[in-house]
């Protein structure tokens, strides 16, 4: 019925990746003492199905239609000898696809922000911005969640070493 769409083109895909990297604060990422970045992090998509009995199902996504969902699951483990602070996890939602809004789950203490500008900037829920309406008055109107680009999470506490946390989120494709 719907043409398929492929959710991981090549420069998609090279886009997710960069874009689901941790940006940590003032922490290298890269160890030039050691081959292993003390940070391990990956970034997963399922299509979100349901059962014959109801139950919701995840499969890997490699294509998906139009109106499917997508959850994405990012992880992210201390392989290093130390804490980690500051992290900030963040996430894109795809180009062709739209946020579901209050998808955005992890056990971390965390404070959730997004993004509406391709993540040059954060800011938290519910994002407000003044418009015109027909009168030319300026009125607060709510951006709704599928105009978000990214998603990201300010870790509260370290990231303790062999400590892994995990972070998810769902889309729509369009």
């Amino acid at each position: 019925m719907f043409p398929k769409i492929h959710l991981f083109k090549k420069r998609d895909y090279a886009y997710l990746l960069v874009a689901a990297s941790v940006i940590a604060g003032g922490i290298a990422i890269a160890n030039t003492q050691t081959s292993k970045a003390p940070l391990q992090n990956t970034m997963t998509a399922y299509v979100v199905s349901t059962d014959q009995a109801g139950k919701e199902v995840l499969q890997p996504a490699t294509e998906v239609e139009p109106g499917q969902t997508v959850e994405y699951q990012l992880t992210y483990e201390n392989t290093g000898a130390n804490p980690l602070k500051d992290l900030i996890v963040t996430g894109p939602v795809p180009r062709v696809t739209a946020y579901v809004g209050k998808s955005a789950f992890t056990q971390a203490k965390a404070n959730l922000q997004v993004s509406i500008d391709g993540g040059k900037t954060f800011e938290t829920e519910p994002v407000k911005r003044m418009v015109k309406d027909a009168n030319g008055k300026k009125v607060e109107k709510i951006i709704p969640p599928s105009a978000y680009t990214h998603l990201r999470w300010m870790m509260k506490e370290p990231l303790n070493v062999g400590e892994v946390q995990n972070f998810a989120y769902r889309s729509i494709v369009k």
